[in-house]
């Protein structure tokens, strides 16, 4: 396991499209691993959420550590954090509850008045 200390969680921009196969990679790892349904998205669309302003990056320097999305619907009404990933070597420190919350951070400031929902197929 890794030292999440050193993880930066921040919006992701233009500048994390170079890590849209590897989060890809990384769901597709976790599905097969924990046997869930987890969908795999198109380059496209986790690039779309980049540029868009609606995710959020973990990195250790400039390794991949984790990513979130964020999805809203029922015009802006509704918003839900989807999509987080956690590298396998970073879990169990705490680090998804840092993507978690700069992701409710980033729905809070786009979508102040907004239901925010966080979809999960994991435990816990």
């Amino acid at each position: 396991m890794n030292n999440i200390d050193n993880v930066i969680v921040l919006n992701a921009g233009e500048e994390h499209l170079k890590y849209v196969d590897e989060i890809n990679d990384t769901i597709q790892r976790a599905s097969e691993e924990r046997g869930t349904g987890i969908a795999r998205r198109s380059y496209e669309y986790i690039a779309s959420k980049m540029m868009e302003g609606k995710a959020i990056i973990a990195l250790d320097g400039e390794k991949f550590a984790g990513f979130c999305y964020i999805e809203s619907w029922g015009h802006n009404r509704f918003v839900a954090n989807s999509g987080l990933i956690v590298v396998k070597e970073y879990r169990s420190g705490g680090l998804a509850k840092r993507i978690k919350r700069k992701a409710f951070e980033l729905s809070r400031q786009k979508f102040p008045d907004a239901k925010l929902f966080g979809l999960t197929t994991g435990l816990p």
